[in-house]
């Protein structure tokens, strides 16, 4: 799942407010470089899917012989693949699974800095990163909603995974995000 990188940097800010500023679970030696951590674990979660993507897009350019004498849709190839890969990968697929796993890390990220003192419990902080989380994908599921709407308002019916589609898709994601002061 990649986010926004404006959403990104309003989610670590989030986190580092309510944290530390409003609930004092935790108190960062540096909050400038904690948040730069926090930055880091959403950056290393975009590279894996990334090299999921790469991988999956790998395997199916080797088996595409296959894919035409098989009469096999390549979507559904590339889904399937693609979830077996993230599966073997430890790669949760589904947007609020992967932010579960995200709230972990950050988790794991705070007990473990020798800079940053704790004042809650683990689950408790945890529950809150979570929290902030998934209101981000609230706000994400919201936007891309409001864009596959727009497509479907089209008089003109254009299919899902075409390249007008695609293309369309991101010029209406792209404003959508202006217009929310995330890009």
């Amino acid at each position: 799942m990649r986010l926004p990188e404006k959403l990104i940097e309003r989610i670590a800010d989030r986190i580092i407010k309510d944290l530390y500023e409003n609930e004092r679970m935790i108190e960062p030696e540096d909050p400038y470089s904690f948040k730069k951590r926090i930055l880091s674990i959403f950056k290393e979660a975009e590279e894996e899917e990334k090299l999921l993507d790469e991988k999956t897009k790998e395997i199916l350019k080797d088996k595409l012989q296959l894919l035409e004498e098989t009469s096999l849709d390549y979507r559904t190839a590339y889904k399937t693949v693609r979830s077996k890969l993230a599966e073997e990968m430890n790669i949760h697929t589904s947007r609020r699974e992967r932010m579960n796993q995200i709230a972990q890390r950050i988790k794991d990220m705070i007990m473990e800095d020798s800079t940053v003192e704790i004042y809650d419990e683990p689950t408790v902080i945890r529950n809150r990163v979570r929290e902030i989380l998934m209101e981000a994908v609230k706000e994400e599921e919201e936007i891309d909603r409001e864009v596959r709407e727009r497509i479907r308002s089209y008089s003109k019916r254009i299919v899902e995974g075409t390249p007008e589609w695609n293309h369309l898709y991101k010029r209406i994601y792209e404003d959508a995000l202006k217009r929310r002061g995330l890009l």
